[in-house]
């Protein structure tokens, strides 16, 4: 993530140096990113672009956000508004995420956004083995409004786990638009196979 200093610059030097990285992100990979080519472009030096930025890291996570902010939140609105219905949220939320994922910004800058080696780690192991800070979605944001009386078990630590198998499952899925250029309906299609198997093993039948 960018530092303090980065967020006390002007509005339209933040534009002009972000211009620059998604620039730079949709020429190269993630493994080819060229800071200097950045510098280059925004017309700064490379000590000042540090000032901002740590590593390449910090400006890939940035970009990530606002993917995951979209998502949260339109998870967040689905489940207040569904009667705390987990399975319908999930299902709904993956269709936003897999529209995102297939049509926001050029296909090249979403290629070298996601598909790397260190965002797919931090994408696929949503779990206990990253940072809270890292994971894609946090179950935290929407614990709160999910009824567990619509599913076959009541305790905050089997929802967690059931929330994680999930992620794991989605994000996976999503990494096809990315790995095998799978279109919108077909990824669609594979992670719903897998939430109604789960659906039908946790959700109280109506």
């Amino acid at each position: 993530m960018p530092t303090e200093t980065f967020f006390r610059l002007t509005q339209p030097k933040q534009e002009r140096i972000m211009n620059a990285v998604k620039d730079e992100i949709t020429r190269s990979s993630y493994e080819n990113f060229s800071i200097g080519n950045v510098v280059k472009q925004c017309g700064i030096s490379r000590g000042s672009f540090y000032q901002y930025f740590r590593s390449k890291d910090d400006i890939f996570l940035y970009l990530l956000e606002e993917y995951r902010t979209d998502i949260e939140n339109y998870a967040q609105k689905r489940i207040s508004e569904n009667g705390g219905d987990f399975f319908d949220m999930m299902e709904k939320t993956f269709r936003f995420a897999t529209r995102m994922l297939c049509y926001r910004d050029s296909k090249d800058f979403r290629q070298h956004l996601f598909f790397n080696e260190q965002m797919l780690r931090l994408i696929t192991l949503q779990g206990d083995y990253i940072t809270e800070d890292e994971k894609f979605f946090d179950i935290e944001k929407i614990k709160k409004f999910i009824n567990l009386n619509l599913l076959t078990f009541h305790d905050e630590e089997d929802l967690e786990t059931l929330f994680n198998i999930c992620m794991i499952t989605a994000l996976r899925d999503l990494a096809g638009i990315f790995i095998a250029d799978n279109k919108e309906q077909h990824v669609i299609d594979n992670f719903l196979l897998k939430l109604e198997f789960l659906r039908k093993a946790y959700e109280i039948a109506g």
